[in-house]
């Protein structure tokens, strides 16, 4: 719901509010005709006043409206008799959505709602619209007035809201942009302006890929580094989303570190398999140009097989877990150091520079980002995980391309395994599973079940068969009969929002026990670790991963009835 001080400040100031909202013209109004068919159903969320309301009513639309502050609410009923019976109480995230609309008005309302509720809110926002109904929404997209937590003089929360992002969260949940235009404030507060998006609900979620496609299929390969590249992005859209920095000049900017270490986790089964696998035109055996990173990967397999044996899964986990863990070996640490600076300065000079003949990402050595124009991470982010099938393949292709001249017996389905190779998620469970035998008392994150070692099982909470996510963060207890009915379904983030307490309190508990691991992996995750915020992060980021499975790809939501 609405920030508590926030809610407070209106509750406070009905009277004053009311007034400066009466009188201007509703900076929507002039939009009305274009995002809404005549006569439309149109709900106003956030009525305030219901200045918009009644500006709808005498369009001719249908228009109703939700406001949380009972005083606004009887205010604009005695002042707009006609307002009686269409204006009720209501909020977001929670707003029923029994009845559903042509259209929806969200005015200067979303900066107000906690980050830790937005993705909700914006759930309820499609979910009150009909298939092709529209969303037209206001957003700031400048202040100058706010202190370091985003708050007012008067203490109301006002959370950046990047049109940028705020298109791609929509996207994700099937909200497609019709329009978007930037407007003055209409009260006259000089520096504040509003970005104005329309939407439409569509069931249809596929977006033109032309630009990654034309890499895939026109640019020369030399090498598998391009295709190391985008199937790096697709994961990090999947899963370490909100490790990304938007940077408000059309781009988005990417850790090369992080990058590195999916190149890491790609090249490493590679690189171990008992045939020499080429990832180049010119990588044979004894070449005196093999890719720049195979020697010092190599040696590095070597220490972790020494160290851990040689399975080349095992080894690959348990090294990840020693690194997280910050225990490894020193000669192993110094490798592993080495070999992720050589990656990431191959990905630099290589696929950064040089895919779409350099003009499709660029690298900010000071920041040490690789950047990329929003669209095309908003591609990512839509179509990421059936790219990455393509991905694949083609890499497989290449790689029995690459061989046919040293080796013709390696052909793609030799290849095509390694590429896969499944990740140990026993490893990183049994670390969940000794870490929450600690805990007292021991319940079902979903149900509040008690529960112990024998009936405990560790729930992967977005599904390991979508997410290949061993992080302690997505590792929770459960009881083992709760655990069987989820299966490989998805929370929805409703179910989420009712569960949060008992979510972070299990955040809580692992990071308590395991800091290093737990804070390496929410590192990664999300690019940052904020002591006094961390767990609003990454709620919503869980929150978020779990709506674009179901709203944009249609995976079978679940929650936990008795």
């Amino acid at each position: 719901m609405t920030d508590a001080n926030t809610l407070s400040f209106y509750q406070r100031n009905v009277q004053d509010v009311f007034a400066r909202y009466e009188s201007v013209q509703s900076p929507l109004m002039p939009y009305f005709p274009m995002a809404f068919l005549p006569g439309s159903r149109v709900l106003d969320v956030g009525c305030g006043s219901g200045r918009d309301v009644k500006a709808l009513l005498k369009q001719g639309y249908d228009a109703h409206g939700v406001e949380p502050v009972a005083a606004m609410r009887e205010m604009a009923i005695t002042h707009s008799p006609e307002l009686y019976k269409r204006i009720q109480p209501g909020h977001l995230p929670d707003i029923p959505t029994h009845e559903r609309f042509d259209g929806v008005i969200c005015s200067a309302v979303l900066m107000h709602i906690p980050a830790g509720q937005q993705l909700e809110a914006f759930v309820n926002l499609r979910n009150l619209l009909k298939a092709g109904g529209r969303l037209l929404m206001s957003v700031p997209a400048a202040r100058d007035d706010l202190d370091a937590d985003f708050r007012d003089a008067q203490g109301r929360l006002f959370l950046p809201m990047e049109a940028d992002r705020v298109r791609l969260l929509s996207e994700q949940l099937g909200l497609v942009l019709i329009s978007q235009f930037t407007t003055q404030d209409s009260l006259g507060r000089g520096g504040v302006s509003w970005n104005i998006l329309l939407f439409e609900k569509s069931a249809e979620h596929n977006r033109p890929l032309d630009r990654i496609e034309s890499v895939l299929k026109h640019d020369k390969k030399v090498a598998t580094y391009k295709l190391a590249l985008l199937r790096a992005f697709c994961d990090m859209a999947d899963r370490d989303a909100g490790a990304v920095s938007w940077l408000g000049n059309g781009y988005v900017g990417m850790p090369v570190q992080a990058l590195a270490e999916c190149w890491l986790h790609y090249y490493w089964p590679l690189m171990a398999a008992p045939l020499h696998i080429p990832q180049s035109n010119i990588d044979a055996p004894g070449s005196s140009k093999p890719p720049a990173f195979r020697q010092a990967l190599e040696q590095l397999i070597r220490l972790a097989q020494a160290e851990y044996g040689t399975d080349p899964v095992v080894t690959y986990s348990l090294c990840m877990l020693g690194w997280k863990k910050n225990n490894l070996p020193s000669l192993l640490a110094t490798q592993l150091h080495t070999t992720l600076s050589v990656l990431s300065r191959t990905l630099i000079v290589g696929p950064v520079q040089h895919a779409a003949q350099g003009e499709m990402f660029c690298y900010d050595k000071a920041s040490k980002l690789v950047l990329l124009e929003v669209d095309l991470w908003r591609e990512f982010c839509l179509s990421g995980y059936w790219i990455r099938d393509s991905l694949l393949l083609r890499w497989a292709e290449l790689c029995e391309r690459f061989s046919q001249r040293i080796n013709p017996a390696i052909h793609r389905g030799v290849v095509l395994p390694y590429l896969i190779q499944p990740e140990d998620p026993e490893r990183e469970q049994g670390l969940a599973r000794r870490l929450y035998a600690e805990a007292s008392p021991l319940t079902c994150v979903w149900s509040d079940r008690s529960i112990n070692m024998a009936t405990m099982d560790i729930d992967h909470v977005l599904p390991f068969s979508l997410w290949h996510n061993n992080d302690l963060w997505n590792l929770l207890p459960a009881a083992s009969a709760v655990n069987r009915a989820k299966s490989d379904k998805v929370p929805t983030p409703e179910f989420l929002r009712r569960r949060q307490d008992a979510i972070v309190s299990n955040w809580r508990f692992a990071q308590q026990i395991e800091t290093t691991v737990f804070q390496h992996e929410l590192q990664r995750t999300l690019g940052r670790f904020r002591p006094e915020n961390w767990e609003l992060d990454l709620f919503q980021h869980l929150s978020e991963r779990a709506a674009q499975a179901i709203y944009q790809r249609g995976e079978e939501p679940w929650e936990w009835t008795v």
